[in-house]
């Protein structure tokens, strides 16, 4: 299989009635979902493929996709792909100007969006885009026309996409922008298809497994875990949006779970939040338990034997309390897989004592999503796995991670000096990640280059591991501060629903606002810095912080879409409340 379509084709033939998707509907206040077999999977996107070649989508062809996640974009992008088009997915979050901006770089010849409100954010700015030619929208009542399937012909499909070869484009990917101005990422199907088969191979998954989709089908991620999910034997479940997820948790009840971080911690915090809620008995079972799942999982991963008392405790915490905090996540979820950021060892810890597994990977954009992986029976917490089969991760003399391999992307669209300077003489891409590699092949992150804080007396900070050793309890987010500082700074941000919590448990009037400044938030913040300092080096310490009148945004830029921080444009925002730190 040398292509995406290639890999979809298969699918279809070996098993044309299995369910591959299930697809929200409206259900009141709420929603249900509705089974769709791969072989009407086929016909929407073949009839969806008859409209776009009608309207020039051709091989080369970049198509632009500004809509949520749904199998709608999974669908034309399917149909892009097929007719040698190139998908050029955008986040809906971002503002007209740099929409405007990347469809412009992008060379976009047509554009698909998800609704009026996206034609509202962009307005004017496309009469200014010379190269695109139509723009239709997946929803009915905008101003563009709505994007209908023509007759669907199978056989025109398959035609089509026979032609593809895998050095061919597959897709424009444009980088979160974390630390400078978003590149678009170019990737083949080669990318795509050998990243699929290594990581099978590597973490494989188990016939009717189920999994959840929710994250930007414009990140590689994402794609990269649908794309995969054509191969396997198991079902995808659309969630409707974020908010919904609770609720397509419970419907779907996945055993599989591609997460980001940030998703794990709201759950960890909501769990505690909820025990505590119910008095200090159910407060204190749960740290009980926990601290035994920990206890029996060190031992595990050691390989030594369970003393014979914890194993009792563990059964009494595997019947009275593991299955209560499972049974909100499903019931049956058995595989935790993180990536897009560093996870906290502690947050694993706690997934992994309740019975959930959790295997951390690590990849880029420009390396097609994972390059490596912890395996299932080969793991170690707080890496980031061993590398891929095929692929090859090395340090560089200065702690670079150097990545090669058949998912390493060709380049930046219309950018040869970054492409150039992205590349070493032998071919490995610079991640801009500094690392280690033990004797056993574990990669551990140590920070991002472009991140690390040099302070004004010539340390250099990783700013990462001090941020995860502040989160936790009330605090969902850390930022620090320090560079070409005195001594390092944090912005802390509450957890929103445990700051309310605290709120109506302590009878406080107002908002958000309001709440983080009480004394009792202010000492929960001095202690969460307290407790951070006391495994830190001097010069690694927290001197002041601040905490914030209101949570960080994808909307106002302070996040990417894939909820990683966008330091620079934090650090503008709360620029007054830095200056105040080191006044």
């Amino acid at each position: 299989m040398s292509t995406v379509p290639a890999m979809f084709f298969d699918c279809v033939d070996r098993a044309p009635q299995r369910v591959l998707a299930h697809i929200p509907q409206p259900d009141g206040e709420g929603w249900r979902w509705e089974p769709v077999t791969l072989a009407e999977i086929e016909s929407e996107v073949s009839g969806l493929a008859r409209r776009l070649a009608a309207l020039g989508v051709e091989p080369g062809c970049p198509v632009a996709i500004i809509a949520d996640t749904s199998h709608l974009w999974a669908a034309c992008d399917l149909a892009i792909l097929c007719l040698g088009g190139i998908t050029v997915g955008l986040y809906p979050t971002l503002t007209g100007e740099q929409l405007a901006s990347q469809l412009a770089h992008s060379g976009a010849e047509i554009l698909i969006v998800q609704d009026q409100a996206v034609l509202d954010v962009l307005g004017d700015r496309l009469e200014e885009l010379f190269d695109l030619r139509h723009t239709y929208c997946l929803t009915a009542g905008a101003a563009a026309p709505q994007l209908f399937p023509a007759r669907p012909d199978v056989a025109f499909l398959r035609q089509q996409a026979a032609a593809l070869r895998p050095e061919q484009i597959a897709t424009y990917v444009y980088t979160s922008g974390t630390t400078g101005r978003p590149k678009a990422v170019v990737l083949s199907h080669r990318n795509f298809v050998a990243n699929v088969a290594a990581s099978q191979e590597a973490l494989p998954a188990q016939p009717g497994d189920r999994m959840v989709i929710y994250l930007p089908l414009a990140h590689s991620l994402q794609r990269f875990a649908q794309y995969r999910g054509l191969v396997e034997e198991g079902e995808g479940w659309y969630a409707p949006g974020l908010d919904a997820l609770p609720q397509t948790i419970a419907a779907a009840r996945p055993t599989v779970l591609p997460v980001v971080p940030r998703v794990l911690e709201k759950i960890v915090a909501k769990a505690e939040r909820t025990a505590a809620a119910r008095g200090p008995i159910s407060a204190g079972m749960l740290r009980w338990s926990l601290a035994v799942g920990r206890a029996v999982c060190r031992h595990r991963i050691q390989g030594s034997a369970i003393p014979r008392r914890l194993a009792l405790q563990h059964a009494l915490a595997a019947r009275l309390v593991y299955p209560k905090i499972r049974a909100r996540l499903g019931g049956e979820l058995r595989l935790i897989v993180s990536g897009g950021a560093a996870l906290s060892v502690d947050v694993a810890m706690w997934f992994e004592a309740i019975g959930i597994a959790v295997r951390e990977g690590w990849g880029l954009t420009e390396t097609c999503a994972p390059a490596t992986l912890n395996r299932l029976d080969a793991f170690r917490q707080g890496s980031l796995g061993t590398a891929m089969p095929g692929v090859e991760v090395v340090v560089s003399e200065q702690g670079e991670l150097l990545v090669r391999g058949p998912g390493v992307f060709s380049g930046y669209l219309n950018d040869p000096t970054a492409t150039a300077a992205a590349f070493t003489a032998d071919g490995f891409f610079r991640t801009g990640d500094l690392g280690t590699i033990d004797s056993d092949g574990f990669v551990i992150l140590t920070g991002r280059s472009k991140e690390i804080i040099v302070t004004a007396g010539g340390k250099n900070v990783a700013p990462v591991p001090i941020e995860q050793r502040l989160v936790g309890g009330l605090f969902e987010t850390a930022v620090v501060i320090g560079d070409a500082r005195p001594y390092l700074t944090a912005l802390l941000v509450p957890e929103e629903d445990g700051l309310a919590a605290l709120a109506a448990a302590e009878g406080w009037g107002g908002g958000f606002a309001e709440w983080s400044r009480q004394a009792a938030v202010q000492a929960r913040a001095e202690q969460a810095v307290a407790r951070a300092n006391a495994s830190l080096a001097r010069y690694q310490t927290i001197k002041q912080f601040v905490v914030l009148s209101g949570p960080l945004t994808v909307l106002r830029g302070e996040l990417t879409a894939t909820l990683k921080l966008r330091r620079a444009a934090i650090a503008e925002r709360y620029a007054v409340e830095i200056a105040a730190m080191y006044g």
